[in-house]
C-alpha cells in the first residue's frame, strides 16, 4: 500500500476517518463520498521504521490536518464531515508548533 493516497480506498470502503501518522507527513483522511451521516470510526495507521502498524489511540486526540486531496475530490455530501474534527486538528498544530518552534538563523 502506498500511503497515504491509497488510504483513501480504507476510508471510502469502511466509511472510516483515517489518521495516518508518520514523521515525514501526517494526515487525516475522511471519505470522498458516503451516503451516511458521518465516519462509523476512526482507525490510526502509523509507519514506524519503514513499517506500518495500527494503532490505538485515545478519543479526542489531537489530529493532523485533513489531507489537501480531501477538499479538491471530495462529493458535497461530505462536506461538513471535517467540523467534528477542526478542533483536534488546531490542538495538533499547537502542540507542534510549541515542540518544533521555528529555528532562527544568527548571522
Amino acid at each position: 500500500m502506498n500511503t497515504p493516497d491509497h488510504l483513501y480506498v480504507i476510508a471510502n470502503t469502511f466509511n472510516l476517518c483515517v489518521v495516518f501518522l508518520a514523521r515525514s507527513q501526517s494526515t487525516t483522511i475522511l471519505p470522498l463520498v458516503s451516503n451516511m451521516d458521518g465516519p462509523s470510526g476512526t482507525i490510526f495507521v502509523g509507519l514506524i521504521e519503514e513499517l506500518q502498524h495500527f494503532i490505538h489511540l485515545v478519543d479526542g486526540c489531537p489530529l493532523p490536518p485533513l489531507h489537501v486531496q480531501w477538499g479538491y475530490h471530495r462529493d458535497m455530501r461530505v462536506s461538513g464531515w471535517a467540523a467534528p474534527y477542526r478542533d483536534q486538528m488546531a490542538d495538533c498544530s499547537t502542540r507542534y508548533s510549541e515542540m518544533y518552534p521555528p529555528r532562527r538563523h544568527f548571522m
